[in-house]
C-alpha cells in the first residue's frame, strides 16, 4: 500500500526536509522550524526501523505535524510582508496544497484495505489553517486595493475556498447533544458544545466565514454564480451561509461568552446587509 511504504515515507520526509533547510538558511533559530526538524527526524527514525512497511498512522501524525509547523512559519512571513510580493497568491496556493497533503494521504489509505483516520484536532487544524490563510490574504489585499479589486474572479475563488475550509473546520466535530447520560454543571459550556463551539478558534472561524461571505457579495458582484473553477462540487450560497454563521456567532458571543471580549458590532452590521439581499 503506497502510503505505508517505508521508502515513500522517507521520500516525503526528505522532500519536506529540503524545504525546511531552505527556510532555516534565513532563520535558523526559529522555534517552529526547530520543532519541525525534530519531528522530521522522528519520522525518519520510525521508517528506518522497518525494512518494508512502517506503521502508517504514527508516520502520518508526524508528517502532518511537521507540515503544520513549517507552513505556519511560512504563513507568518507572508502575513508580516502583507502579501506584498507579486507571487504571494502563488505562495498561498502552494501552502494550501502542502497543507492538504495529510488529508489526501488519509483518504488514499481509507480507500484501500487498511483504514486510519487523522486525529480530530489535526483535521480541524488543517481546515482552519487553509481557511484562515485565505481570509488573511483576502483581507489584506482587499484593504490595500480599497476593495476596488483588480481581479474579482480570482478573489471570489479565494473567498469561496476559504469559506469552504472554515465550514469543514466547524463541522469536523459533531455538536454534543445533552441528554440524561450527558450533562454539564456549567450551563454556558453546555450551550457552546451543543452549538458545536469547542474553542475560541471555532468562534473566530464563524466571524471569518461571515466576513468572507460579505466580501463576496459586496465586492465580487460581477462574478456570476457557478463561474469558479470546480474546486468543490456545490455552488456556495454566500447569503445563506453568512447569515447562519453570524447568527450563531452573535448568539454565543452575547450568550455564554458575554463579557469575554467578543464584539458583535461588525457581525450585526453584516447581518443587516445579508438579510436585505
Amino acid at each position: 500500500m503506497a502510503a505505508s511504504s517505508s521508502q515513500q515515507w522517507n521520500d516525503r520526509a526528505e522532500k519536506l526536509h529540503r524545504r525546511l533547510e531552505r527556510l532555516r538558511e534565513a532563520d535558523n533559530d526559529d522555534p517552529l522550524l526547530l520543532k519541525a526538524s525534530v519531528t522530521l527526524q522522528s519520522l525518519k527514525d520510525a521508517c528506518s526501523k522497518e525494512t518494508q512497511n512502517c506503521n502508517g498512522l504514527p508516520c502520518l501524525r508526524l508528517y502532518s505535524q511537521a507540515i503544520l509547523d513549517i507552513t505556519c512559519y511560512e504563513e507568518n512571513r507572508l502575513v508580516d510582508e502583507e502579501f506584498a510580493n507579486g507571487d504571494s497568491l502563488q505562495k498561498v496556493r502552494e501552502l494550501i496544497q502542502i497543507i492538504t497533503e495529510p488529508e489526501s494521504l488519509a483518504e488514499e489509505n481509507n480507500a484501500s484495505k487498511q483504514r486510519f483516520l487523522l486525529d480530530l484536532d489535526v483535521k480541524e487544524c488543517l481546515h482552519w489553517r487553509r481557511g484562515a490563510l485565505l481570509y488573511m490574504y483576502c483581507h489584506t489585499v482587499g484593504e490595500r486595493e480599497n476593495w476596488n479589486l483588480s481581479d474579482q474572479r480570482i478573489f471570489h475563488q479565494c473567498l469561496r475556498d476559504g469559506v469552504y475550509y472554515l465550514l469543514k473546520m466547524l463541522k469536523t466535530r459533531s455538536p454534543i447533544q445533552l441528554n440524561d447520560e450527558v450533562s454539564f454543571q456549567d450551563l454556558n459550556t453546555a450551550t457552546l458544545l451543543a452549538k458545536g463551539i469547542f474553542s475560541d478558534v471555532h468562534v473566530l472561524a464563524l466571524m471569518y466565514c461571515g466576513e468572507m461571505c460579505f466580501w463576496a457579495l459586496s465586492y465580487c458582484s460581477d462574478v456570476p454564480p457557478g463561474s469558479d473553477s470546480e474546486t468543490h462540487s456545490k455552488i456556495l450560497n454566500f447569503k445563506e451561509v453568512g447569515e447562519k454563521v453570524l447568527d450563531t456567532y452573535v448568539s454565543v458571543c452575547e450568550g455564554p461568552l458575554s463579557g469575554q471580549g467578543w464584539s458583535t458590532d461588525n457581525a450585526k452590521k453584516i447581518l443587516e446587509f445579508l438579510k436585505t439581499r
